[in-house]
């Protein structure tokens, strides 16, 4: 029976121009939405850039530009190659239009009423080339440096937002459990659930040394992390 279907590619990252595989993986979410627009289903497929964040605004200083002026130019660019591939997506999202900026405050200030938001202090351990956390147990394990990149970790103390995030480790082992099909395939969500049983952390969901992003409600001192956004 014909009925709604949903596909998203990654919201691509701008620090540099559009490559083959950008292009290669919204070929691939381009066939299975034609496909099921051919089964006659309603289909819905998203693509679009992510613009916030240290290495776009880094990117932008070593051209002498605006990171505004640098991301317009860099999503044109992916705009223009996937018309030109003919790709069928319904819409393109790019994370600095004011619609995605509004959505992301109007969240964010959702569960900061709720009390799953709270302002906190972090000092540990800071992926610069990947721009995320880690923890002590992994940085250990990879002798303190980057496991993508392999440059040092920085030792870092700074007040973040933080999500709840061990609030909802039960709920999300339970459901997991209780449907396994939601997690495919069968490694990943072994995998998941590993993870889950070493216990879960609040993770940090905002920036206070990097003002190229999301402003958060209320604090304008700390720009939204990308994650969460």
């Amino acid at each position: 029976m014909p009925g709604k279907f949903y596909i998203t590619t990654p919201i691509y990252y701008v620090n540099a121009r559009p490559h083959i595989g950008h292009v290669y993986t919204t070929t691939l979410a381009d066939i299975v939405a034609r496909y099921h627009r051919l089964q006659g289903d309603d289909v819905f497929f998203l693509t679009g850039t992510d613009e916030h964040g240290k290495k776009v605004a880094d990117s932008a200083r070593e051209q002498g530009v605006s990171p505004q002026d640098f991301v317009d130019e860099i999503a044109g660019e992916f705009q223009q190659t996937f018309t030109r591939m003919a790709l069928t997506h319904n819409d393109f999202i790019r994370t600095t239009e004011p619609r995605h900026e509004k959505r992301v405050q109007a969240y964010v200030q959702q569960l900061t009423d709720s009390g799953d938001v709270y302002l906190g202090e972090y000092e540990g351990w800071y992926d610069e080339s990947q721009e995320e956390y880690v923890t002590e147990t992994n940085a250990k394990a990879n002798d303190y440096q980057s496991l993508v990149s392999g440059r040092p970790l920085v030792r870092v103390k700074e007040k973040n937002y933080f999500f709840r995030l061990s609030k909802y480790q039960e709920v999300v082992r339970q459901h997991i459990e209780d449907h396994p099909n939601f997690i495919q395939p069968d490694a990943r969500r072994n995998e998941v659930l590993g993870r889950i049983r070493d216990g879960l952390n609040d993770v940090a969901i905002s920036r206070s040394t990097e003002p190229w992003g999301v402003s958060m409600p209320g604090d304008e001192d700390h720009s939204v992390y990308v994650w969460i956004d």
